[in-house]
């Protein structure tokens, strides 16, 4: 029988209330929210590093050593023992054979492995599955379903759209009840924003993170996204001004600019982002290591027509936002500056030609087919010194914006506006992209399309910018 594989994974119970101090070569990449939770598994013999001396707090952590982390940490009994009296040796032996477990750390794993398959606390990974790095998601169901079996944790029912922001992407996927589970009692919490973003890696600091705050209840909190703040979220299939505009916000600050985004491959009409309820992943994922250094020209889809499902482009934006809303599966993204005159034509609104046009609605789509233009954006509407606050896929991505004053002062309301909420509610992108303004060509170039297949019982239509921003983010 195979020792069991501990190396620097093992996990102990926790036994002190004193941290110990760690002493890696890269300390000083601990971040400062996490150091506790790992000082912690420092000091209960868990984590010992690697043999250079890293700890490597962002480095991902594979399905098999977070699989380890786990039954270490929760399981108390000889495992051993528990291989001869309860598996058995032959169906151990066929259990690391049909698995494959014996090409998971040279089989020093199998133990570990074949204990878990059998108490079925992860879904069953073969073979060099196990040493793929592990996701969000598969991290919660492993921790979930220990929770489950080491400590007959008691789950209260829960309205999950409360306390996970990105709930619309977790319902979909078969992790919802782990993930939603874990959420409920206060494990998780997601970023700042109150995203858990499911399919992407967990680093090793996260999850000392996660294992710690299963492992005492003391350490958990439940965090309501309204604690912090809630971002605009819509409905599917709610025809409302209001609902259109909330929905339009979901990408703002998450998805990249990408000419041809959300155009299928034929490049005639909607692709598969386009025609998503909710935001793409793909979108997510691409968006998540750019830099201030973004520049669209990199992601060409006429050189590369992979790229459309990276990101939105300003008729991918508009269409998706109008298929989210009306819900009735059809696709909505065409040229920018036909976008008015597709949507008069199927019956939801009129058009107002740019040279007629002497006010501007929340809700309104603006096309212009301008040489120099040539962009569809959602209008929010005038302030009071004439510059109009918008919504819009533009150069670097999905973004709130203000444009000049009529007379091309750049300090104007709608400008303040946009900064003021993209810095307080959309940080991370802000620190990036801090330019929220547009020229004074986005308030003469554009036709106006007015929905008739929207309704404003709240009223939005007649509120000003800022009380409009005001009712989005529940201020």
């Amino acid at each position: 029988m195979k020792k069991i594989f501990t190396l620097f994974l093992a996990i102990t119970f926790f036994a002190s209330s004193v941290y110990a101090q760690t002493n890696f070569s890269d300390d000083g990449m601990i971040r400062q929210y996490s150091r506790k939770y790992v000082e912690m598994l420092v000091s209960e013999g868990g984590i010992h590093g690697y043999t250079d001396n890293t700890f490597k707090p962002q480095g991902t952590v594979t399905r098999a050593e977070f699989m380890s982390m786990c039954f270490n940490s929760f399981y108390k009994g000889d495992l051993t023992d528990y291989i001869a009296n309860v598996i058995g040796e032959e169906k151990y032996s066929e259990t690391v054979y049909e698995n494959g477990f014996d090409k998971v750390w040279n089989g020093a794993a199998d133990n570990i492995l074949a204990v878990a398959a059998y108490m079925e606390l992860s879904d069953k990974f073969k073979g060099e599955e196990w040493n793929e790095p592990i996701t969000r998601a598969e991290a919660a169901r492993m921790l979930y379903r220990s929770l489950l079996k080491f400590k007959d944790e008691n789950i209260e029912s829960t309205e999950y759209n409360g306390i996970i922001n990105d709930w619309n992407i977790i319902s979909k996927t078969e992790y919802a009840e782990d993930i939603g589970a874990l959420f409920s009692l206060g494990i998780i919490q997601g970023d700042a924003n109150g995203n858990f973003e499911p399919d992407r890696s967990l680093t090793r600091e996260d999850g000392a993170i996660l294992i710690c705050k299963a492992l005492h209840s003391e350490l958990r909190e439940v965090k309501k996204v309204s604690d912090t703040y809630v971002l605009p979220s819509g409905e599917r299939g709610v025809r409302t001004i209001k609902n259109f505009i909330a929905t339009a916000f979901e990408p703002v600050g998450k998805v990249m600019y990408v000419y041809g985004g959300g155009w299928n491959e034929a490049d005639d009409g909607a692709g598969t982002e386009a025609m998503t309820l909710g935001l793409s992943q793909s979108w997510l994922d691409f968006a998540k290591d750019k830099t201030a250094s973004y520049n669209c020209n990199d992601y060409d889809y006429t050189k590369d027509v992979s790229v459309i499902h990276d990101g939105l482009d300003c008729s991918g934006y508009v269409g998706w936002a109008i298929y989210n809303v009306l819900n009735d599966g059809k696709g909505y993204v065409t040229n920018s500056y036909k976008m008015d005159d597709m949507l008069q034509a199927m019956g939801y609104g009129s058009i107002v030609e740019r040279k007629d046009v002497s006010e501007v609605k929340a809700g309104d789509i603006m096309a212009s087919n301008c040489d120099d233009c040539k962009h569809v954006f959602i209008s929010l509407g005038k302030c009071s010194d004439g510059s109009m606050l918008l919504l819009h896929s533009s150069p670097p991505g999905v973004q709130l914006s203000g444009t000049y004053t009529p007379d091309g002062n750049k300090n104007s309301e709608a400008i303040k506006l946009a900064s003021e909420y993209m810095k307080k509610y959309y940080p991370d992108w802000y620190n990036k992209f801090p330019d929220n303004s547009r020229n004074a060509s986005y308030l003469t170039h554009y036709n106006r399309f007015v929905w008739s297949a929207l309704s404003d019982d709240e009223g939005i239509r007649d509120m000003s910018p800022r009380e409009i921003l005001e009712v989005m983010f529940n201020e």
